[in-house]
């Protein structure tokens, strides 16, 4: 997403989030051993460690304001890895525990060929919490923001945030290795970096194709590649001697990230990381490299992005031999003269998304309509219901409206949780018409929101149940509402709809909202949403145009019943 006004070094300080893991890193220098065999290391650091940790790491070296989101803890371990980003000029936002338990990583850097081998537990063996809104309202506001996945909570509260700023800072997501919260982030990411190596569940190699996002591509010592919509091209990689790979793609991020933010076109982004990242990989040792990095002389040799014929944006690319993770800008390649890059398309991310940063953003008059009916409830809480077809931005809004209000006041209850089993769908025949209007539990939904309505201070917790995409089921008392919540906001498709027990439940909401969205857009969305949950392009293009559709068509049929049409 470019910037308004161009970047000037030296008076214009960006502000750069990155949201994710920290380690500590033990870090051995050594022959590779035989089995059962010890060896002597030739040197040893003890740094902090972590996509996110160490992309802060370079975007702080680089000269913007770092700012990390991460689980440290207070122990000994979390001190050192503290201590480390700190004095590296990384401001750290500590959302772990007292007793959080952070991971050590044990890191084997082959002396013969650089080449690095990583042990660790990364977030897997701790719960962490998400950071409430006032929290992150509290940390300087991000022009961009870099999510690494590994810490869920994190990452959906971050970019939950990122959506009700007004100026919303463009997402960049590290996919380093599948999670099952990259099937919420993938669609909401500006620009998508992952490596060839990069695999998802099942084969799936082309989950990434149609979503709205750019695409940047790592092939080891091979040219970087990258897409969106019509543009594609290539970044070579300079011939260097690599001497230590560890962290090359984290700083690969970390310089992608502060790029973009500094309003790069996806190209000169690249070129930029892939500098960045060809610095780090000539160097021994975690942080000595820091000290030579600075921009590119102008004029100088750089490496240089090539267009590719616009069909190359259509197609998804399988992903090649695996590569080492990190290694994204290593030895290989050839140095080309920057000058010799004209024919490089522009290619802004301003438009990266369908849905823009406007209609991310939650407009002011309608986060000041949800305020004042938070205010007006007497005794229980007030129900917003906010509904609209399929991808017009339903979930979005409550989320943006969640966040802004914060934890204290507002929660979200999604009719989608009332999604009947897929086991029983298949025994009814009903499969394939899933999200249909008797594929839900209207009855069980209706309970849920009387008992919402009715609860009053002192009673005990209303539990609601949460449909989860990467398992494509509802979890039951997945989502606490607490007695004290102000206002209840339920998302979903059927809400103003009259048969069933869906209008007794309307009956419960103080106001529904009904979310308009150009069709074009929302189908775009929809295919790209289908796509990332992994389906293939054709069948998701099938589904949003059959079954999708004609659950849109009954639900523009309920649109006159609403209390407010909002356009995003």
């Amino acid at each position: 997403m470019a910037r308004e006004t161009p970047y000037q070094p030296g008076r214009d300080l960006l502000t750069c989030w990155f949201a994710g893991l920290a380690t500590l890193d033990v870090i051995h220098r050594a022959t590779r051993p035989e089995r059962d065999q010890k060896v002597t290391a030739a040197r040893q650091d003890v740094s902090a460690g972590g996509p996110a940790a160490n992309a802060a790491v370079t975007a702080a070296a680089m000269g913007v304001r770092a700012v990390l989101v991460t689980a440290l803890g207070t122990s000994a371990v979390g001190a050192a890895a503290r201590a480390d980003l700190e004095r590296h000029g990384v401001e750290v936002h500590d959302v772990g525990r007292r007793d959080h338990s952070l991971a050590v990583s044990a890191v084997l850097v082959d002396e013969a060929t650089g080449e690095r081998s990583v042990v660790s537990a990364d977030g897997a063996l701790t719960q962490v919490a998400a950071p409430g809104t006032e929290e992150l309202a509290a940390l300087p506001v991000p022009d961009v923001v870099l999510l690494d996945g590994h810490h869920p909570a994190i990452a959906r509260a971050v970019l939950a945030y990122a959506r009700t700023l007004r100026a919303r800072p463009p997402v960049v997501l590290d996919a380093g290795r599948w999670r099952p919260v990259f099937a919420d982030l993938l669609p909401a990411a500006d620009v998508i970096a992952r490596s060839a190596a990069f695999r998802v569940p099942d084969g799936r190699e082309g989950w990434y194709a149609g979503l709205p996002g750019a695409t940047v591509v790592t092939h080891g010592s091979g040219a970087v590649e990258w897409w969106h919509r019509d543009a594609a091209g290539t970044v070579d990689v300079p011939a260097v001697t690599a001497v230590d790979t560890l962290g090359a793609g984290d700083a690969f991020h970390g310089a992608l990230a502060v790029a973009v933010a500094r309003g790069a076109e996806l190209p000169a982004a690249c070129a930029e990381a892939v500098r960045v990242a060809s610095l780090r990989v000539q160097h021994i040792g975690p942080r000595g490299w820091l000290t030579e990095l600075a921009p590119p002389a102008a004029g100088g040799d750089e490496p240089v992005a090539r267009a590719l014929p616009a069909t190359r944006a259509a197609r998804a690319v399988a992903p090649g031999p695996a590569a080492p993770d990190g290694a994204s800008a290593q030895a290989g390649g050839s140095v080309r003269s920057a000058a010799d890059a004209s024919s490089v398309p522009a290619v802004s991310l301003g438009s990266a998304l369908p849905d823009s940063s406007s209609a991310r953003a939650v407009p002011p008059e309608l986060l000041d309509r949800a305020r004042g009916l938070a205010a007006a409830g007497e005794g229980g809480p007030a129900i917003l219901g906010i509904t609209g077809p399929p991808g017009a931005g339903k979930s979005t809004l409550a989320a943006g409206l969640a966040a802004a209000l914060g934890p204290d006041l507002a929660v979200v209850v999604g009719m989608d949780g009332f999604h009947l089993a897929n086991v029983l769908l298949e025994a009814r025949g009903s499969r394939e018409r899933k999200c249909a209007i008797d594929t839900f539990d209207d009855a069980g939904y209706c309970d849920l929101i009387r008992r919402i309505a009715e609860a009053r201070p002192g009673d005990p917790p209303v539990l609601a149940p949460e449909f989860r995409r990467e398992i494509e089921e509802p979890v039951a008392h997945a989502v606490v509402v607490a007695p004290g919540a102000r206002l209840v906001i339920t998302e979903g498709n059927y809400l103003l709809a009259e048969s069933g027990q869906w209008p007794r439940a309307r009956a419960y909401m103080t106001e529904v909202w009904y979310v308009d969205l150009d069709d074009d857009v929302r189908l775009e969305r929809l295919v790209a949403r289908h796509h990332a949950h992994g389906k293939t392009l054709e069948a998701a293009r099938e589904w949003s145009l059959g079954s999708d559709q004609r659950n849109a068509e009954l639900i523009a049929g309920t649109r006159h019943r609403a209390d407010r049409h909002v356009t995003l």
